[in-house]
């Protein structure tokens, strides 16, 4: 007689349990390189949810998410006041009042914008039993048409007013905002954000029910053997010449102007810069690159999150001098942070409480070194300090980085937040909708 397993029969009871709730996320911008809404897709369908993305672009479906994971784009009527486009608040124009006027009419467009296509949102994704809004751009596309009943969880990958756009609204269209977020806050079931002290800043600000942090980390990843070299064979760098990596976005504020400078100092002459990625600053930065001065910078295009590892690996150093110019800045944790110790590599970051706790203050012994990133020769310095370290010193180093990765900055640890505070909801929904009218509760 063939006995059941009920370790194996509790948990398909609990997949088929989920199987009856639908996620909807919303994501105001493009999933095709937003690891972080695409890892939380992947969790919640792997644990039996029914999911459904729905997005501004994607390239076709990311090859990362699962066959049950549905991808919906839906495109606003209004193709010029998106996300990342050129808008009055990142240029500046001839006096004051055509700057307000410009702006004005920019700001009302954009909410007009984002008010239907979370409309679209709705209608697309059908009944849902949760909407995951990402950013405040996803809450309040679909906070409106959410329904009474169904719980939100908002996902602020970021402090959104501190960052980008935002940060450089007037003060009252900024303290509008800060009203608006505060007020489609206090009604979401629970708050997700990336660190403990941006989720410090929002229980200070809101009061919301509940606020979980979960990393955004990478999944756990084994480096092969023999490290990789992909990045000095597609700059053309000489083997034997140490290589500093800043990949992600290039854009102002992330300190990319003070690490070139860096380069000038003593002692790294034979140092090359790679920068990988997309970014307003691309461009610029690119033909930068192609002066005859500069000659150990190079600018490389991004690679798909599914190789990204190894390209890191391949470097000797992951350098953030984030500037943090606003709040949100000097509190952020790049999900690159995470990559670079996923691959081994160690880092050169600002000197902020966020990062100092996390690079320096690792159990272990720190994971790189922390510096002034406002100064170039402060980061020359801290660069200097890792790249000049002897061998055995540089690998102990690497296996630190290795070793945090693998026992603490990883998504199969981090994502069990995400997990069990849906199953709590799920729970409860469950329990309001078996309830009669004679319930005594």
């Amino acid at each position: 007689m063939i006995q059941n397993d009920p370790m194996t029969d509790g948990l398909r009871d609990r997949h088929e349990d989920r199987a009856r709730f639908h996620v909807a996320m919303a994501l105001y911008g493009d999933l095709t390189y937003d690891t972080r809404v695409r890892k939380e897709a992947r969790t919640l369908a792997g644990d039996g949810y029914r999911v459904t993305v729905v997005c501004l672009a994607s390239e076709d479906k990311p090859r990362d998410l699962p066959p049950d994971v549905q991808v919906l784009v839906c495109k606003p009527v209004d193709q010029t006041v998106l996300p990342g486009q050129v808008n009055p608040f990142r240029t500046s124009t001839s006096g004051r009042l055509a700057s307000w006027v410009r702006g004005g009419a920019w700001l009302r467009a954009y909410a007009s914008n984002l008010r239907a296509w979370g409309r679209s949102a709705a209608r697309a994704c059908g009944p849902v039993d949760f909407w995951h809004a990402n950013d405040l751009t996803g809450l309040a596309a679909v906070a409106p048409v959410a329904g009474r009943n169904v719980p939100i969880v908002y996902d602020s990958h970021e402090l959104f007013l501190e960052a980008d756009t935002a940060s450089r609204l007037p003060i009252p269209a900024r303290m509008l905002l800060r009203w608006y977020e505060r007020h489609l806050v206090s009604a979401v079931s629970a708050v997700i954000t990336v660190n403990d002290e941006i989720a410090d800043v929002l229980r200070q600000r809101y009061q919301p029910r509940r606020v979980e942090v979960v990393h955004n980390c990478p999944d756990l990843w084994s480096p092969p053997s023999v490290r990789p070299d992909l990045l000095r064979a597609a700059a053309g760098i000489p083997g034997d010449a140490p290589v500093v990596l800043h990949h992600g976005r290039l854009g102002a504020g992330r300190g990319i102007q003070n690490l070139i400078e860096a380069l000038r100092m003593p002692g790294l002459e034979k140092v090359h810069l790679v920068l990988m990625g997309f970014g307003p600053s691309r461009d610029t930065l690119f033909e930068a690159a192609r002066d005859p001065q500069v000659t150990r910078v190079h600018v490389l295009d991004p690679v798909p999150p599914s190789v990204l590892l190894s390209w890191v690996a391949s470097a000797d150093v992951g350098a953030m001098p984030n500037p943090g110019l606003t709040l949100n800045d000097r509190f952020s944790t790049p999900n690159k942070l995470f990559e670079c110790f996923a691959a081994g590599v160690p880092v050169v970051a600002s000197d902020f409480p966020t990062m100092r706790r996390i690079v320096v203050d690792n159990p272990g012994g720190p994971l790189g070194v922390v510096c002034d990133p406002s100064r170039a020769e402060e980061i020359a310095i801290a660069l200097r300090s890792v790249l000049e370290l002897e061998a055995a010193k540089a690998e102990s180093l690497r296996q630190r980085c290795l070793a945090a990765a693998r026992s603490h900055w990883n998504w199969q640890l981090e994502s069990r937040r995400l997990t069990a505070l849906y199953d709590e909801l799920a729970h409860l929904s469950a329990s309001r909708v078996s309830r009669t009218p004679s319930d005594p509760t």
